[in-house]
């Protein structure tokens, strides 16, 4: 599996078939999640006390039960703790391969951020920068996320605005960090590629500060 490729290369590892199946089951987990989530919530009928963190563990639950379904070995947990890169940063969740006496790198890897932030100017902009080079695409352009993968991703819980909304301000976020910032490339904004009552789901790269191969990052907007 590409969770057993842990050496450092400029080039992502070559996925087999087998592989690339597993994170086609991966990211439909993600879409067939949406659904129970936002039902989910409705029940729980406390949407306004919870969190990023919270909303977060709502969702990992949810996608917990559909992967599942799709495969039986990979497992999904909330926060990453890379050791074998030892990098920095801690996604918020994660799907692994799953087996009793060996460890595996993340077969995936997802951050998960509020549109818009809570209330603070210095986290306006956190989908994509933040404090300390936190922001969220921002850590995978870094590699304190999704080192040695070729693909992962962004949740994005939708509190006030729509999707067309966030597609434009967050992209001319980054056209304008292009003109200022030589780390930002025009070609790194969303394209969006399915959007519904539900969800809306958007691909971007994000290219390598270090120069390794860039990262495919999907991104998946929920309306709560």
């Amino acid at each position: 599996m590409i969770a057993e490729v842990i050496e450092i290369d400029k080039e992502c590892p070559e996925l087999t078939d087998n592989e690339g199946e597993t994170i086609k089951h991966i990211k439909t987990s993600i879409i067939n999640a949406i659904v129970p989530f936002k039902k989910c919530l409705s029940e729980h009928n406390k949407k306004s006390k919870l969190n990023e963190n919270k909303l977060t563990q709502i969702f990992v639950h949810r996608v917990e039960y559909q992967i599942r379904l799709l495969c039986e070995n990979i497992s999904v947990n909330s926060q990453y703790y890379d050791i074998f890169f030892n990098t920095k940063g801690v996604p918020d969740f994660y799907f692994y391969k799953c087996e009793e006496t060996r460890e595996h790198a993340a077969l995936f890897v997802v951050e998960a951020k509020r549109l818009p932030p809570p209330s603070n100017k210095i986290r306006k902009k956190e989908y994509i920068i933040g404090g300390k080079n936190n922001g969220g695409i921002e850590r995978y352009k870094l590699e304190k996320h999704g080192k040695g993968l070729c693909e992962s991703g962004m949740l994005g819980f939708v509190e006030k605005q729509t999707f067309q909304y966030w597609h434009k301000t967050i992209n001319s976020w980054i056209e304008s960090l292009a003109k200022i910032d030589e780390i930002w490339k025009n070609d790194e904004i969303l394209d969006m590629v399915t959007c519904n009552a539900d969800y809306c789901k958007l691909n971007s790269i994000a290219h390598r500060s270090s120069g390794d191969a860039d990262i495919k990052l999907h991104h998946w907007w929920v309306i709560f």
